[in-house]
C-alpha cells in the first residue's frame, strides 16, 4: 500500500510550532538573568546585570528594574547602581564605595562610613534613614527620605535639594561645602560646626532651624 506524505500547509505548520516554541525558550532563559545575588523579577533595563561575589547581596555593577529579598553591601572600593530598583532591606556603602541610587526604592536605611560618593536622586524612596560618615561626596535630589537625612564629617561637596525628608536634615563637622535648598523637612534642620558654613535657602521646615542653618 503507498504512504502519501502529508499535505505542504501541514509540515509548514509543524516547522512553525517548532520555531515558535525555540524563540519562548530562549525568551524564558534571558529573562531570569537577574542583577543582584538575591534578587528576583527579570531586569527589564538593556545594560548588562551585575557582577556578584560570594556573599549574597553584594552589589558591584549596575542593577535596573529588580526586587531584592533582604539586604545590599556595597564592597569597599566599588561602584554600585541602583537604577529602579527596589531593595527590601538595608543598603550598606563600604569604605571608598559609590552608590549611585536613581529611582530606587530602599525600604530600609543607606548608611556609610568613609564612603566614596553617595547619590539618591530621581524620585528615589528610603524608608528609614540616609546616614554617611566620615566619607566624601554626597548628592540627594528629588528623592523622599522617611526617617532623618544626617551628614557627619564628610568631606566631599554636599547637596540637599528639593528633597522631602520626613525626620530632621542634619548637617554636623562637614568640611567640603553644603548646599541646602528646596527641601521639606518634618522635624529639625539643623547645621553644626561645618567649615565653611551651608548655603542655599527656600526650605520648608517643620521644627527648628538651628545654627549655621538658622537663615536656610
Amino acid at each position: 500500500m503507498t504512504q502519501t506524505s502529508p499535505p505542504f500547509p501541514v509540515v509548514m505548520m509543524i516547522i512553525g510550532a517548532f520555531v515558535a516554541l525555540a524563540i519562548t525558550s530562549c525568551s524564558s532563559l534571558s529573562s531570569r538573568s537577574t542583577a543582584i545575588e538575591g534578587s528576583s523579577a527579570g531586569d527589564r533595563s538593556t545594560t548588562p546585570h551585575l557582577d556578584t561575589d560570594a556573599s549574597p547581596g553584594h552589589c558591584t555593577g549596575r542593577a535596573g528594574d529588580v526586587s531584592v529579598d533582604g539586604d545590599v553591601t556595597v564592597p569597599a572600593g566599588a561602584t554600585c547602581v541602583l537604577d529602579g530598583t527596589t531593595v527590601e532591606g538595608n543598603v550598606s556603602v563600604g569604605p571608598a564605595a559609590r552608590l549611585y541610587a536613581r529611582g530606587a526604592d530602599v525600604d530600609g536605611d543607606i548608611e556609610g562610613e568613609r564612603s566614596g560618593v553617595v547619590e539618591v536622586t530621581d524620585g528615589s524612596h528610603v524608608g528609614g534613614n540616609l546616614q554617611l560618615q566620615s566619607g566624601g561626596a554626597s548628592r540627594v535630589t528629588g528623592s523622599h527620605v522617611d526617617g532623618d537625612l544626617s551628614w557627619q564629617e564628610q568631606h566631599g561637596a554636599l547637596v540637599a535639594q528639593s528633597n522631602t525628608v520626613a525626620g530632621n536634615l542634619e548637617l554636623d563637622g562637614n568640611t567640603g561645602g553644603a548646599t541646602v535648598s528646596d527641601n521639606t523637612v518634618g522635624g529639625d534642620l539643623s547645621c553644626e560646626k561645618n567649615a565653611p558654613a551651608p548655603g542655599g535657602g527656600n526650605n520648608t521646615v517643620s521644627g527648628d532651624n538651628d545654627n549655621q542653618c538658622r537663615d536656610l
